[in-house]
C-alpha cells in the first residue's frame, strides 16, 4: 500500500510541473502554465509546445499550457513587445512573465518553437 501511495503521489506531481529536461542551469518553472523559462546567450527564452501538441493535450481552456510529458522539450527566444529582436537578459530570474519592465505587454515566443 506504501509503495502505491508513493506512486500516486509522484504522478500529481509529475502531471503538474515543469518539464525538468530544462531545470539545469537554474532555469525557472511558470507554475502558471508548466513552461520553463530562462536566460540564454543573453536573451531570454521560454519552453514551448509546438509538434507535441499534435500527440498532447497543450490546451487548459483556451490558454496554452506546457506539457511535461512532451519526450522532445521545444523553445522559442522570447520578443515580448520588442519587434525589433528579442529580450535581452543576465540571468534566468529576469525572463519571467511576470517581469513587467521586459514584458510590459506581451510574453510570446519571437521565434520558432524548435527541439
Amino acid at each position: 500500500m506504501r509503495g502505491f501511495m508513493l506512486l500516486v503521489v509522484t504522478l500529481a506531481v509529475t502531471v503538474e510541473a515543469c518539464n525538468y529536461a530544462f531545470m539545469k542551469d537554474g532555469a525557472r518553472c511558470d507554475r502558471e502554465n508548466n513552461c520553463t523559462y530562462g536566460c540564454h546567450k543573453y536573451r531570454c527564452w521560454s519552453e514551448c509546445n509546438g509538434i507535441c501538441c499534435l500527440t498532447t493535450d497543450c490546451f487548459d481552456g483556451e490558454n496554452l499550457k506546457c506539457a511535461p510529458s512532451c519526450s522532445i522539450p521545444e523553445w522559442c527566444y522570447l520578443s515580448g513587445d520588442h519587434w525589433d529582436g528579442y529580450v535581452e537578459c543576465n540571468q534566468n530570474s529576469e525572463c519571467g512573465k511576470d517581469n513587467k519592465e521586459k514584458f510590459p505587454g506581451q510574453y510570446r515566443c519571437g521565434s520558432t518553437c524548435t527541439a
